[in-house]
């Protein structure tokens, strides 16, 4: 039986509100006070590429469940990755800025810098990129009492964060990887929960603790020391057991582990709906926006064998599409700097933060050098509330504009290229992956510059201003360098309000919204009347399929903006409503039963409690 659900229906209630940052202290009650970032030449820094996650040996204190039901030491891989303050440089002009990253606890991880140090480096702001594999599973017949899944890996996330941080952010964290198919207590729950609200809950064979959110070192304050563990933090203190959380990630397709274990009858796997581009980052409630702002965010890059990471892969199903170093993911955010190159944020700006300073990878408007082939380029949006429509071209006004090939999104490959792309429309956490052929430019002399240009203009974190910026009047976020010779290639207002969600006030995570049953297909109404306000709804746990936009079913004939959302093309995680809108989506919630969480992925929405609780019930 198919279930219709009137999921969301966004509107404002009337209520005001005033939230205050940690001990009391805001610099700035709204965008419109904060200064201007210091002035900084654009593209004499060359952009930055995070460096990959690697392993660790096994470890064995793991919750019970993971080691009964999921954990093969043999097939599983094990990282670890820390939350710690440390010192960076954003652009060769501006003074070192404190922020805080994930780091690579690996033995052999490239060194970074831990806290307290005051040697910057030139770029360490996004956290390790995890590279991951997506195997062939034989289905084999199904047992309730089956040995270990195993496969998959285990993140062990650690919370170094200085405990008596004062500023904006708070030094708790719970990490979602954003994009993925995993079991509720891996997800990134954004709040702890009391035993009442557990006792809600259905029985998760996998288990749902207590205490999700990382707690700073030596915490709780004036209390005897909690059990240590044998980590320790970059700075060599060791770890208490509130510090540190485990998170493992199957690495099975939607499907597969209701026929291993016997809770579906008939299979319903699909191998199609494997992410191409993930993320992970903070999730705590009420503060994703800050903590993230800070710099806890990283990229996640998924493979199989038909996009196997090499264009020289031997098998001949495989799409050969580029790989590294011509694989480029390009994390954009803007960001505020003050004159002593520490970062400015505006704790009571509740539309949505907006920054005057582009970052693509954590460097201010970089260049990179590129030989004349094509180049995978993986665009993640991570800003907290600006919207980009991203340009190719040669950034003189009146000037050329430039084609590019829409691969994927964040639902991974599209079921088939959308070529001659002139520009794409990005939301907060929307990923679109393109292929730029600068092969094309054989009569452009080496040395020639051409640009990624953001045409949007946006004064508020509501939405984007109408219309568009001439070509070279907008904001050049990258320039590209040719090298060599071509290559012979085989509503609004104005009012603080708070948000309501089917005419409930949002953020109540006690108590779920919907309930809806594991391996029951689902139609999710989602309709924005938040008078003129755009937001981009993120839906945890399983991508969806967008059967109606506006009462019509989308097409992919609008190819200025490229918008890839139509069914049978692509899947999503993450839409964007403009005012106005109204979408019906199509999901189904395979494997994994608890509570998620959909909210806006404007963070600054989401912090204001624009979310709300599911629970996926058997």
């Amino acid at each position: 039986m198919l279930t219709r659900r009137n999921m969301l229906k966004l509107g404002l209630a009337g209520s005001g509100y005033v939230i205050f940052g940690p001990n009391g202290v805001v610099s700035f009650a709204d965008g419109d006070s904060l200064p201007a970032s210091p002035p900084t030449t654009p593209f004499i820094d060359e952009l930055p590429l995070p460096g990959a996650l690697l392993e660790v040996e096994p470890f064995f204190d793991l919750p019970e469940q993971y080691l009964r039901l999921w954990i093969d030491p043999n097939t599983t891989r094990f990282f670890k990755i820390a939350s710690e303050q440390r010192v960076v440089k954003f652009h060769s002009q501006l003074p070192p800025t404190t922020i805080w990253g994930y780091r690579d606890l690996s033995p052999f991880a490239e060194p970074s810098v831990g806290a307290g140090s005051l040697q910057p480096l030139p770029y360490n702001v996004l956290g390790p990129t995890l590279l991951q594999n997506f195997g062939s599973r034989l289905v084999t017949p199904c047992s309730s009492t089956s040995d270990p899944i195993g496969g998959g890996f285990v993140i062990r996330h650690i919370n170094c964060l200085p405990p008596d941080h004062k500023g904006f952010g708070v030094p708790r964290t719970t990490v979602h990887l954003h994009g993925g198919h995993h079991l509720a207590r891996a997800d990134g729950f954004p709040v702890n929960l009391d035993k009442a609200a557990l006792d809600k809950l259905p029985d998760i064979p996998d288990g749902f603790p207590q205490f999700i959110v990382m707690e700073p070192p030596g915490w709780p304050p004036n209390e005897p020391p909690s059990p240590v563990t044998n980590d320790l933090c970059p700075d060599h203190s060791v770890v208490r057991e509130r510090q540190r959380l485990d998170y493992f990630y199957p690495l099975l397709d939607p499907g597969v582990l209701d026929v291993v274990r016997c809770t579906a009858s008939t299979p319903d796997i699909e191998v199609e709906a494997r992410p191409s581009t993930q993320w992970y980052h903070d999730h705590l409630l009420d503060f994703t926006g800050p903590n993230a702002y800070r710099g806890l965010a990283g990229f996640v890059l998924c493979f199989d064998a038909l996009d196997s990471n090499d264009e020289n892969d031997p098998n001949l199903s495989a799409l050969h599409l580029p790989s590294p170093p011509y694989d480029i993911p390009l994390a954009i955010q803007d960001k505020r700097f003050a004159a002593d190159g520490s970062l400015v944020f505006s704790t009571f700006d509740h539309d949505g933060f907006l920054g005057d300073k582009f970052l693509l990878n954590g460097a201010i408007q970089p260049y990179l050098e590129v030989k004349r082939r094509k180049y995978r380029f993986r665009f993640l949006n991570a800003s907290n509330a600006r919207i980009y429509r991203i340009f190719f071209n040669d950034g003189n006004p009146g000037g050329q504009t430039f084609t590019m090939d829409m691969i994927a999104n964040e639902g991974g490959l599209l079921s088939r290229p959308l070529r001659g792309a002139v520009s794409f429309l990005i939301s907060m956490a929307e990923r679109y992956e393109m292929v730029i052929d600068f092969s094309k430019f054989p009569n452009l002399a080496a040395g020639t510059k051409l640009y990624l240009e953001n045409r949007l203009p946006q004064s508020n974190g509501r939405k984007p201003d109408d219309g568009l910026l001439p070509q070279g009047s907008g904001n050049k976020l990258l320039e590209f360098r040719l090298t060599g010779d071509p290559l012979v290639l085989v509503e609004d207002n104005s009012e603080v309000r708070d948000w309501a969600i089917n005419d409930r006030f949002a953020g109540d995570l006690d108590t779920p919204i919907a309930t809806p049953t594991r391996g029951q297909p689902e139609i999710w109404h989602l309709e924005n009347s938040s008078g003129g306000w755009w937001h981009p709804i993120h839906i945890h746990s399983e991508f969806f399929r967008v059967l109606k936009r506006n009462g019509r079913p989308p097409t992919d004939t609008a190819r200025n903006p490229v918008v890839a959302e139509q069914d049978g093309l692509a899947r999503k995680d993450t839409i964007l409503l403009k005012g106005g809108d109204s979408v019906d989506v199509f999901l189904k919630f395979r494997d994994h039963l608890g509570p998620f969480v959909f909210h806006c992925h404007n963070m600054e929405h989401e912090d204001m409690a624009m979310m709300a609780r599911f629970d996926v019930i058997p």
